[in-house]
């Protein structure tokens, strides 16, 4: 779904996956279900592009599922949270946050090791932004486009019925998370999306 001539998002992959163009360069902003990958490919086949950059929010299976195949697909740079690329790399686990959802799901989910693989820490990309946005995860990362004014901020903040809230069942720090909200509460004017509902523009 094209939301402007710089952003559109993927449809069909759960939890939402982005595609921005930055002055002709094709970035994904995560990586969806195991299931979304295939859906993300066909994306990019129809439009005649392919991802030069993948930014991974955070570590969740629900963000890196498909990354596995894309990244045999189109070979990107990717680049995830420092302290996460051991778990995306498949040699350590995620840490599940306190609720029995998130117990259970990190038990049971999933996805296959991506070694190949950067630290955000060093990403240096005209016209782009990271930001700590850290709690949901150890690492969770948000990334900013100034010239886009859009700030892609994954699961540090959900958007229901245009409010930003914070998913205490898969959140593994609250109140880290609630400090990480009040950063990007910060960013005025700029457009929020998020990894589960819709834009909202922070007044």
């Amino acid at each position: 779904m094209k939301i402007s001539d710089s952003i559109e998002l993927i449809d069909g992959t759960i939890a939402n996956c982005y595609s921005v163009n930055l002055e002709g360069k094709a970035i994904l902003i995560d990586a969806g279900m195991k299931g979304s990958g295939r859906k993300i490919i066909d994306f990019y086949r129809n439009i005649g592009v392919s991802p030069e950059l993948i930014l991974i929010t955070h570590y969740h299976p629900d963000h890196v599922g498909g990354l596995f195949i894309l990244s045999e697909e189109f070979h990107p740079q990717i680049y995830v949270p420092d302290s996460e690329a051991e778990v995306i790399a498949g040699h350590s686990k995620i840490v599940p946050a306190k609720s029995l959802r998130s117990k259970l799901i990190g038990s049971i989910a999933r996805t296959k090791p991506v070694t190949d693989v950067n630290p955000v820490s060093k990403l240096s990309l005209q016209g782009l932004q990271v930001v700590d946005t850290k709690g949901h995860t150890p690492g969770s990362t948000s990334y900013y486009f100034p010239s886009l004014k859009a700030l892609f901020v994954g699961d540090a903040v959900s958007v229901r019925n245009g409010k930003m809230e914070i998913n205490r069942a898969f959140t593994l720090d609250y109140p880290t998370a609630e400090k990480s909200r009040d950063r990007i509460l910060q960013f005025h004017g700029a457009t929020v999306y998020p990894g589960h509902g819709k834009p909202v523009v922070i007044s």
